[in-house]
């Protein structure tokens, strides 16, 4: 391995290898620890309905209505062959997080002088929460953060003015950042930035090929984005998306909030999310901007003799992050894109923000003894351990299972349901409980097509589930509600229909006359459609409830 000065500590290429798989095998112990212990969330269990769709039409249905591309659906579909458990979900995200480790060791490498500051960099990104809360997600970020991972660690050998001998590394960047792209959308503003690299540096190099270089880039460029631009605009169409759960990360001109106050607010938000140590606002987050400009100062000015590979590559890995930052920003703005919102959104820029610290470490600890280096690499591991070991232990672990006690409720109300009906936001709710039944689509119901029925089977039990997509949340004062039930239990032939309906948004408490008036409603509503209730468990606005055709409901149980 190259070094800048004979004295600095080395690795060898093997032990090298050998010390990352040890940081690997390290990193997965939180991992695989939280995996088999915490809830699997609402939208990773949501991202399973998508996956598991017994028929195709359904599948590419399923994921159109999501918000993410199809690559992950498919990994995680391939999954299920070793079986329906919480690790076996999480299983595409802890696979990828634990390469990504790996890689950001060997992408590190490409950078530094020394591979000690290279592997440092992988046990700082290995231990670090974000990373293990974003490899236990059943969603798509982890997977596209790892092809990411991949595609620089290729590009770095792309920015040389010596191209390589071989269109292997081209190939296998292009081809990971289609992957990228294909997995969550974050990924093209990596490619928006590794391009503006890409044409900036044969103009700076004022090379005499500089034309020929530019035409070469371009090629590889529109070969990358046509697949993810053609997904995207057959997704989503031309527009740009603004997330209503996410309104204080998109810029909002009328809530009056200066632009540079909305961007400082949230690049704190931004920090607080990728570090163990939160910073409040005012003078210590300014304090800490500066100190971490002079960093990415010293950076630069250690890094000046750019046609140096491993300078060039410092320096492409300290500013690709901030142009993607930048970009974000932009997006906030535009209101395209949320910019310091959940950490998922943001994680594309974790791997490459650890990365730049130890660039830092590696160039200002070039001139030491080799003593020295290895007395504050020492210092800094168990400072890493200890962090990591702190903010693991610190995190709430929460095992059960995401609304167990209402589900609980149901099955109490009717333990032997025949058929349930179900609305967009309880379906995930219901599914989630019912994850490792067998789900088989049958057909919607003829007189009401956007009534899906569904087939439900675990050992000698079945049901039916009908769900209706005209309905987020149902509103049993609704009339049109009723006649899409009658309808329902007409051509399945069915007695009763229950009823499991969460409110996602509960309003105020409703005292026990309202909830009288509101139960006689309901009942005048039903009858009106030739069907009585049998039993109506209201618990605020939430509601378990039983419906039969008229003249079929026997005594009523106490109100409750």
């Amino acid at each position: 391995m190259n070094s800048s000065g004979g004295d600095q500590p080395q690795l060898r290429p093997r032990h090298f290898t050998l010390v990352l798989l040890g940081v690997v095998l390290a990193s997965l112990i939180p991992r695989l620890l939280l995996g088999a212990t915490q809830f699997v969330e609402y939208d990773g269990y949501w991202h399973v309905w998508i996956a598991q769709q017994d028929n195709w039409a359904n599948f590419l249905r399923e994921y159109q209505v999501n918000a993410h591309p199809p690559l992950y659906f498919l990994a995680l579909r391939l999954s299920f062959w070793l079986g329906r458990t919480q690790l076996v979900y999480r299983s595409v995200s802890l696979l990828s997080g634990a390469a990504s480790v790996y890689l950001v060791g060997r992408t590190a490498m490409k950078a530094t002088r020394s591979p000690l500051w290279a592997a440092l960099a992988a046990l700082a990104y290995g231990l670090a929460l974000p990373g293990i809360l974003i490899s236990n997600e059943v969603r798509t970020y982890m997977l596209s953060a790892f092809f990411v991972q991949v595609s620089f660690y290729y590009f770095l050998d792309l920015i040389p003015e010596q191209q390589p001998h071989s269109l292997k590394p081209r190939i296998l960047f292009a081809v990971m950042a289609v992957l990228g792209c294909l997995t969550e959308y974050y990924a093209l503003i990596y490619v928006g930035g590794v391009l503006l690299f890409s044409l900036l540096l044969p103009i700076v190099r004022r090379d005499a090929k500089w034309g020929r270089a530019l035409l070469r880039e371009l090629a590889t460029f529109v070969l990358i984005l046509a697949l993810p631009v053609w997904e995207y605009i057959s997704h989503f169409g031309t527009g740009t998306v603004a997330y209503d759960h996410l309104p204080d990360y998109y810029y909002k001109p009328e809530t009056g909030e200066a632009v540079i106050d909305f961007l400082l607010r949230n690049l704190r938000n931004e920090w607080n999310w990728f570090s163990p140590w939160p910073v409040p606002d005012g003078t210590p987050f300014y304090a800490l901007m500066g100190i971490l400009l002079v960093v990415a100062i010293a950076i630069v000015f250690l890094s000046r003799k750019w046609r140096d590979t491993v300078n060039l590559a410092a320096l492409v890995s300290l500013f690709l992050p901030l142009v993607m930052m930048c970009a974000i920003m932009v997006g906030a703005l535009l209101r395209a894109y949320p910019f310091g919102g959940y950490l998922r959104q943001q994680f594309v820029l974790f791997p490459f923000f650890v990365v730049c610290l130890f660039l830092f470490l590696d160039r200002i600890l070039s001139a030491v003894p080799r003593t020295a280096s290895l007395i504050v690499a020492g210092v800094l591991t168990v400072a890493v351990i200890a962090a990591g070991v702190e903010t693991y232990q610190a995190w709430p672990k929460i095992p059960q299972l995401l609304l167990s006690d209402q589900m609980a409720r149901y099955n109490r109300d009717f333990p032997a349901t025949e058929a349930v009906y179900i609305d967009q936001f309880n379906l995930t709710t219901f599914f989630m409980h019912h994850h490792n039944w067998k789900w088989e689509f049958e057909q919607p119901v003829a007189t009401h097509p956007t009534v899906d029925v569904y087939k439900l089977s675990r050992d000698n039990h079945s049901m039916q589930l009908f769900r209706d997509k005209d309905r987020w949340n149902l509103d049993f004062r609704d009339q049109q509600l009723y006649a899409s039930v009658a309808d329902s239990m007409t051509a399945r032939h069915l007695s009763s229909m229950t009823f499991f309906c969460l409110a996602q948004s509960p309003g105020k408490a409703r005292s026990p006359s309202m909830l009288d008036a509101y139960k006689d409603h309901v009942a005048e509503l039903a009858a009106g459609h030739n069907l009585c209730v049998q039993k109506m468990d209201v618990n605020n606005y939430d509601v378990y409830a039983e419906f039969r055709r008229a003249g079929a409901c026997t005594a009523k149980e106490p109100a409750q």
